[in-house]
């Protein structure tokens, strides 16, 4: 037989904490329905408050409601990831700004770099400050991958993060050598130049590629617009839905770090640090079902329960906070580089007359400098392709589930070699290359070109 007598469920709307309107009865904005209506819930420094907040809100919905307390120390990642976005952050609303006064046209586009050094508001420093940001996303992109690696981060379960990573770096590359090209002068046309011969020597399909890329038989008025094209539209649209995929897969996977005595890195719930404690899954229950939290409500139980030891935060403020911080402190970087750094800008573009030396940009002068020491095949195709295939099967190769340091001593060892390699050509070629590709000091003569 039923009990009638039990009281009736509370409505929803008690689920969320009451307003009263203050004693002097006049209702602060914050109360109006027009506030309630963009923010459904009000600010309250309590765990249920922030949660509520957190779920409430589509920018604190990008991050979790909790993370790991390890997460919020610098050195867990230097942010590193969260850096580069800020930088594509300042890319793109820089690069909107100079959109207003350039035309793609090989008549027009060096006269309105002109135009910026001297007759737009701002013109030049906001073009310095593209252009650093630029290079400075190249490099934190790169080294953010080689952190990534050395802390073991690419393991089971984000293989496929660590593939939309590669695929992020190869964007990135894309994205600044296509802009390389937009202030049409010796420095970019000569270096796109040497950049696009590179596709010549791929095999059997180096031609077509070629004249896809460049759009007939030397750099022109249709490379100019393919590259604006893809520098503007094709480029940022796909970096953009990586990036966000990439957040999104970081969230669902886990973060990594360790938990009590796992031997790796714990994987969480499908929402890590959501108010879910998920034991660190281990090759016994690896696949044991994942808990998804649906929603916050209050808890009625006088049941003595016991809890697991909660390491997380919240993630308002504690790390928001901070990413606000390390945000500030990237734009006054760049902005520091465009205010004491000006952007080169050489003679209009002349394919008649070669520059001395002639190098690519500086993430692609490696290559340049390997060309001149083996076969342009094997030195701008084979290389290059097989250190990306190499990087984007690593995490399904590598059956090693170990994440420390002295338990991957080969692993750490043949990346550090192909690191240091790479790092030790780059340098040679930008900073002791001159003309003719002679090995010229640069305390004798800098070519350094950025």
């Amino acid at each position: 037989m039923s009990d009638t007598s039990a009281s009736p469920a509370p409505p929803a709307d008690d689920l969320e904490p009451q307003r009263h309107a203050p004693s002097t009865g006049r209702i602060r904005w914050r109360d109006s329905e027009a506030w309630r209506s963009v923010f459904r819930h009000p600010h309250l420094d309590t765990p249920r408050g922030r949660a509520l907040q957190s779920f409430s809100n589509v920018f604190l919905h990008v991050y979790p409601v909790k993370v790991p307390a390890r997460v919020l120390k610098n050195r867990y990642s230097w942010r590193l990831g969260f850096i580069a976005t800020v930088l594509f952050t300042i890319l793109l609303v820089t690069g909107v700004y100079l959109m207003f006064f350039y035309t793609p046209t090989v008549t027009s586009a060096y006269g309105d770099m002109q135009r910026l050094r001297t007759g737009v508001g701002f013109g030049q420093l906001v073009r310095n400050v593209h252009r650093w940001a630029a290079h400075l996303m190249v490099l934190v992109v790169i080294v953010h991958l080689a952190r990534v690696f050395f802390a073991g981060a690419y393991k089971r379960p984000r293989q496929f993060n660590w593939v939309i990573g590669v695929g992020l770096l190869a964007i990135t590359l894309g994205f600044s050598f296509t802009g390389y090209l937009l202030p049409w002068d010796q420095l970019s046309y000569w270096a796109v130049t040497v950049g696009t011969n590179l596709v010549s020597y791929v095999p059997l399909l180096g031609a077509a590629l070629r004249d896809l890329l460049i759009g007939g038989e030397q750099i022109g008025q249709a490379t100019l617009q393919r590259f604006y094209a893809l520098h503007v539209a094709v480029l940022p649209v796909s970096l953009a839905v990586l990036l966000l995929v990439h957040i999104w897969r970081v969230r669902k996977d886990g973060f990594a770090v360790r938990r009590g005595d796992a031997g790796s890195f714990a994987e969480a719930a499908s929402d890590p640090g959501a108010g879910v404690i998920v034991p660190p899954t281990t090759p016994a229950n690896a696949d044991a079902p994942r808990v998804r939290l649906l929603g916050v409500v209050d808890q009625e139980s006088v049941t003595a329960a016991e809890h697991p030891a909660d390491d997380t935060v919240f993630t308002w403020p504690h790390l928001l906070v901070r990413h606000v911080v390390v945000a500030l402190g990237t734009v006054a970087v760049v902005l520091g580089l465009g205010v004491a750094f000006a952007a080169p800008l050489r003679a209009i573009a002349d394919p008649s007359h070669t520059p001395e030396p002639a190098k690519a940009p500086w993430y692609f002068v490696g290559l340049q400098e390997l060309l001149s020491k083996f076969d342009p095949l094997v030195a701008g195709i084979l290389v290059p392709a097989g250190v990306f295939i190499i990087l984007l099967a690593l995490p399904y190769v590598d059956r090693n589930p170990a994440t420390e340091a002295r338990r991957r001593k080969v692993a750490i060892t043949l990346f550090t070699i192909m690191l240091v390699t790479a790092v030790t050509l780059t340098i040679i070629g930008a900073l002791f290359r001159g003309p003719g590709w002679k090995f010229i000091p640069p305390w004798q003569h800098s070519y350094l070109e950025l």
